[in-house]
């Protein structure tokens, strides 16, 4: 098993549920920022390579190799205070108010999914998405969300506390499934996923343009927002600078019709990703994405 799969593993979900429940916020920043510290260091981890590299083409490719891992900490102390504050207000609805109050954004977010307009909603792995989603399903947000397919055991018990507060979950591999979703956006509904996690095996000819480098991101929202008429909204998550996490969302954006079904889905995406990328570039270390989104790039000296 690779660091990663230890990472996503039930263990280490479970270990970060009780960090979280049990360690005053002090206490569990500290342990945050000493664990982002200790992986940062260990230069050779496939995880702090893909961070470093992941941020050398957000930042311009400018970033000396000293700086990239003074980034890969700053990255990764931002998860862990964001899995830190997940675990630790998730249950506690008196206090999530504190850290992640409902704001403006939030209400026009939960007033568009009850206008019986369909939209597909994409986002970045921007900061404490989950914490922020519970927050508008809590105060009416009515959707469903694409959750990744074949999950692993960690990933099976963050989607049981999805579920526990409210979270309409539709695994991307269940049978039918792009036929129920087409359905339900054609009805009215609003439908989120992920936007860019690389899929390993594309090929380069499916390959989309992303902060100026070609990337195998997914593309099958384009051709389900296309097969059902809506338009797609960006939406994202963001730590301000007093802490308090908030959400943002752009759009919406109608897409294109082009001279073939290529065209139509990589120059849909590729303009879909320029909004994706302003909000990374809002908070680039708050960008947590793990996986090598630029699979090319040569990593020597990083």
């Amino acid at each position: 098993m690779d660091f990663q799969n230890i990472l996503n593993s039930s263990f280490s979900v479970r270990t970060s549920i009780l960090i979280g429940k049990y360690l005053p916020p002090g206490l569990g920043y500290r342990f945050s920022n000493r664990i982002a510290s200790f992986l940062a260091n260990k230069e050779n981890l496939e995880l702090s390579r893909n961070i470093r590299a992941n941020q050398y083409v957000i930042n311009g490719e400018k970033n000396t190799h000293h700086e990239l891992v003074q980034i890969s900490k700053d990255v990764l102390f931002h998860a862990g205070k964001a899995y830190y504050d997940f675990y630790h207000y998730i249950d506690k609805p008196e206090k999530l108010n504190l850290i992640t109050p409902l704001s403006d954004s939030m209400k026009d977010f939960i007033n568009l999914s009850n206008s019986n307009q369909g939209y597909l909603v994409v986002a970045p792995h921007m900061s404490n998405f989950d914490l922020v989603l519970s927050v508008v399903v809590n105060n009416g947000f009515v959707g469903k969300v694409l959750s990744y397919p074949n999950p692993g055991s960690g990933y099976q018990l963050q989607n049981e506390i999805r579920f526990s507060y409210g979270l309409e979950l539709t695994p991307a591999d269940k049978p039918n499934v792009n036929e129920e979703i087409i359905d339900y956006l054609k009805k009215g509904g609003i439908v989120a996923t992920g936007v860019d996690r690389p899929l390993p095996g594309r090929k380069k000819r499916h390959y989309v343009n992303f902060f100026g480098r070609p990337s195998p991101l997914p593309l099958g929202y384009i051709t389900t927002a296309l097969a059902a008429d809506v338009p797609i909204i960006v939406a994202s998550a963001i730590m301000q600078a007093d802490g308090k996490y908030d959400f943002l969302f752009s759009g919406p954006f109608t897409l294109k019709k082009y001279k073939n079904k290529l065209d139509d889905i990589k120059q849909n995406a590729e303009m879909i990703l320029k909004h994706v990328e302003d909000f990374i570039r809002m908070a680039p270390k708050q960008w947590l994405m793990y996986y090598p989104v630029w699979p090319d790039l040569t990593l020597e000296d990083l």
